[in-house]
């Protein structure tokens, strides 16, 4: 197992040390034996998670959303940070891999549970009560358990435990609080996002986008927050954070998933959306995560997979869109389903791991070491077969056909 984590540490320096999965920090965390670092490893595991929510892997990352939800939404803060804690340890006690608990990808997904939990259940249900906290809990418990089962299963590390194990909690809740009339009242006011989506600071004209005035400023603002709507906060503050925490991780995960909150809340405009959701982020985040997995992050990136991860964007908003009025009807949100659903079939274009067009990254690292790594496992290959002899007489039977059929 420490040889494994040892060998996932191993990476190029050429940049800032503190950029990237901030390697030098982990192997200085490897080296120490006693019970003091063993604590700030499992601090630094619970930072990366909190980076891993956003698809990034990196403490100093993980610090700055902590910060911000600190400064904007401190009990957010303290949900997440519980949930997230509690699937770290229970991660360790059940004997995940080493190198998924140091990376924190055993602590995102409950640590998301807390996160929208604290801010849908008091709409959905009223003010927290020992039988919401306990559901909270034994969500968080479920999540860790799936993300191991999904893994098995070879799903990639994205919220699917996160978005199965929050659906069942809240229609267990809103059924114990309304019985099985769906009619009494709705869940929120919106119907397809992480938290809800009434605003009092914000002004817009019309209900919808066409055939309005499009306040261009308050467009930049929903990019903006759609960052952190992915952690179901309302926030200009955690989401420019958030951006700056990607940024720290890798720059091309950073530009993309503006890119993807950008086409997104563009799109909004032109599927005649309430004009309110796009200015609070609900249009954006979905597209701003799957901008962050694909372009550059599960695939190495180059022209083919910098046009695929465009297209998953576009096609992020149809299925937002289409699956809009089915959770509308009952009346729950989206949360990240979109994207988790979106991104796990782009992913099949990898299926072949010697895939020239769609390559697929031994680990998740910086984007461009990953690419440098995959163009060098590419030449060895070639230059294994060169030199294989069984090669050279394929090679020579091939030219012969050729003559042949000249």
């Amino acid at each position: 197992m420490r040889d494994q984590l040892e060998e996932s540490t191993r990476h190029d320096y050429s940049r800032a040390v503190f950029t990237g999965t901030f390697t030098v920090w982990q192997e200085f965390l490897l080296e120490k034996e006693s019970v003091f670092w063993s604590t700030v490893r499992l601090f630094d595991s619970l930072l990366r998670g909190f980076s891993q929510a956003v698809l990034a892997n990196n403490p100093i990352s993980g610090l700055l959303i902590t910060i911000s939800l600190g400064v904007s939404t401190p009990n957010t803060l303290l949900f997440s940070t519980i949930t997230g804690f509690l699937g770290l340890l229970l991660s360790v006690l059940i004997r995940d891999s080493q190198e998924n608990i140091a990376n924190g990808l055993t602590v995102f997904n409950p640590l998301l549970v807390g996160a929208v939990s604290c801010s849908l259940i008091p709409n959905v249900y009223g003010p927290f009560d020992s039988f919401s906290i306990l559901l909270t809990i034994l969500g968080t418990i479920f999540s860790v358990y799936l993300a191991r089962s999904l893994r098995n299963n070879k799903l990639p590390f994205i919220a699917w435990p996160f978005n199965l194990t929050e659906f069942a909690l809240l229609l267990v809740l809103y059924t114990k609080d309304n019985g099985h009339d769906t009619t009494q009242k709705p869940v929120m006011r919106m119907d397809n996002a992480t938290s809800d989506a009434t605003i009092g600071d914000v002004s817009f004209i019309g209900e919808n986008a066409t055939g309005v005035h499009i306040d261009w400023g308050m467009m930049f603002h929903g990019v903006i927050m759609s960052a952190s709507q992915v952690l179901a906060v309302e926030s200009v503050f955690t989401g420019a954070v958030v951006y700056l925490a990607c940024l720290v991780y890798s720059p091309i995960t950073a530009g993309f998933a503006f890119l993807g909150a950008l086409i997104g809340s563009l799109a909004g405009l032109m599927l005649d959306v309430q004009i309110d959701e796009i200015y609070t982020g609900l249009w954006g985040y979905n597209t701003f995560l799957t901008g962050a997995s694909l372009g550059g992050t599960f695939f190495v990136l180059n022209g083919q997979t910098a046009a695929a991860t465009i297209v998953a964007i576009v096609y992020t908003v149809i299925v937002q869109y289409a699956i809009f009025f089915f959770f509308r009807n009952l009346k729950l949100p989206i949360f990240t389903l979109p994207f988790v659903l979106v991104t796990s079939l782009f992913l099949k274009l990898r299926s072949n791991s010697g895939d020239k067009t769609f390559p697929q990254p031994p680990p998740i690292s910086f984007s461009r070491t990953e690419r440098r790594d995959y163009i060098t496992s590419q030449q060895a290959q070639l230059i294994q077969q060169k030199n294989d002899p069984e090669n050279d007489t394929e090679d020579r039977v091939k030219d012969r056909r050729k003559d042949i059929s000249v």
